[in-house]
């Protein structure tokens, strides 16, 4: 098939978005389809360039002051060159104020995918305070137009795809490179200079990577270090990623008296995920919807990338006892799920895995198998084949 993918993520960059959007274009021309992927704009990089067989338009693609907003219809000027070629399938990432792959599939006729990974729309209401007013209404109805147009939209969770496109909804988890990750890494080099370098050996080490916003359930993080400290007094922290509540939750953790249980790495490459992941024994994802509404409203709608990479490393994971986290990590035997917002109950699920090598080992070698053989990019990409054929099939019957 011939594929028009439009995203609004800087590919290639480390965050996760971006890193799905990258592994989607490569899964599908690994499957031997050819792939036009139009993307944000990245500093330092080509207009257009063809990598790893991708064939990538870059252009700008906020709007607004500062750093401004995704709109992906920003690169509307393409759209003489997509007209200009016969797409099989266009696939669009969906945001509130895109629509480009909308406008292109109106023009061209070909099926239209909606790749959805949250409300967006309801997540706009919440920052913008826009629900109900003339600009929400409008915002409503391009939202509709676009799900409207869709032959199928798939997401993690259906219940975020639009009532007008309900019927054609579909499931699906995201993914992970599963060549990249795995327990083959914890005695390599890199890994062991790792250990070394963060005085590693002989403690518990746990590890968190996020982008430390409440959702990620950092604002617990302090309180699940204290309470794990009291159970586990060789326990280390390694705490990688960067965002609003670093700075706070550095400084709460350092006035609690624990700044000797963390270390604090930043932001880090990607590539060097997978080491550092070698080099603890289990891994943290506390999420709390309490601290985001929409999660409340719809119920968990994220497949997080990390919970896939601490899974495919082969870390048994401790996390929240949410529906799809549930299938990420089946519980007691990927890892551990414990309720939302119960530092205690994290420390106990820890404390239960530094006290048992046995079960922490087996648990790990079962989530890397589980998340390899089911969750894996080339999975993937073949469930989206199936989803592409599908909505082939849907268009021709309109």
């Amino acid at each position: 098939m011939r594929i028009l993918y439009i995203s609004n993520e800087d590919v290639p960059a480390d965050h996760a978005g971006a890193v799905h959007t990258w592994e989607v274009a490569r899964g599908l021309v690994r499957r031997g389809h050819s792939v036009t992927l139009i993307s944000a704009a990245v500093p330092g990089k080509a207009a257009r360039e063809r990598l790893d067989d991708v064939d990538i338009f870059r252009s700008p693609m906020r709007i607004g002051p500062g750093a401004g907003v995704k709109c992906d219809l920003w690169a509307a000027w393409l759209l003489p060159h997509i007209l200009g070629r016969r797409y099989d399938v266009i696939m669009e990432r969906f945001l509130t104020l895109n629509g480009l792959g909308t406008l292109a599939a109106k023009t061209t006729g070909a099926p239209l995918l909606l790749e959805v990974n949250s409300p967006h729309l309801e997540e706009v209401y919440l920052r913008w305070n826009v629900e109900g007013k003339l600009v929400g209404r409008a915002l409503e109805f391009w939202v509709d137009a676009q799900f409207k147009r869709a032959d199928i939209a798939f997401a993690p969770n259906p219940n975020i795809v639009r009532p007008i496109c309900r019927d054609r909804a579909r499931k699906i988890l995201w993914g992970v490179d599963e060549d990249a990750f795995g327990g083959f890494l914890r005695e390599c080099e890199e890994t062991q200079v790792i250990r070394e370098l963060l005085n590693l050996d002989g403690s518990f080490t746990v590890f968190f990577v996020g982008s430390f916003h409440p959702w990620q359930g950092v604002a617990d993080l302090p309180a699940i270090m204290a309470e794990t400290t009291k159970r586990i007094p060789n326990v280390r922290f390694i705490l990688a990623g960067d965002g609003p509540l670093h700075s706070e939750i550095v400084e709460r953790v350092a006035s609690s008296g624990l700044r000797d249980a963390a270390v604090y790495l930043g932001q880090q490459p990607h590539k060097r995920l997978p080491y550092l992941m070698a080099a603890a024994d289990a891994a943290l994802a506390p999420f709390n919807d309490a601290y985001y509404p929409p999660l409340a409203k719809f119920g968990f709608f994220w497949a997080p990338t990390k919970v896939l990479e601490y899974a495919a490393s082969g870390l048994p994971v401790v996390t929240t006892d949410y529906p799809v986290l549930d299938e990420i990590v089946p519980p007691g035997r990927g890892g551990i799920l414990v309720p939302p917002g119960e530092p205690a109950a994290y420390a106990e699920a820890l404390a239960e895995l530094a006290a048992d090598s046995g079960k922490r080992e087996a648990m790990g070698a079962f989530a890397e198998t589980h998340v390899k053989e089911n969750y894996g990019w080339h999975r993937h990409a073949e469930i989206l084949e199936g989803f592409m054929e599908e909505a082939i099939d849907i268009r021709k019957k309109r």
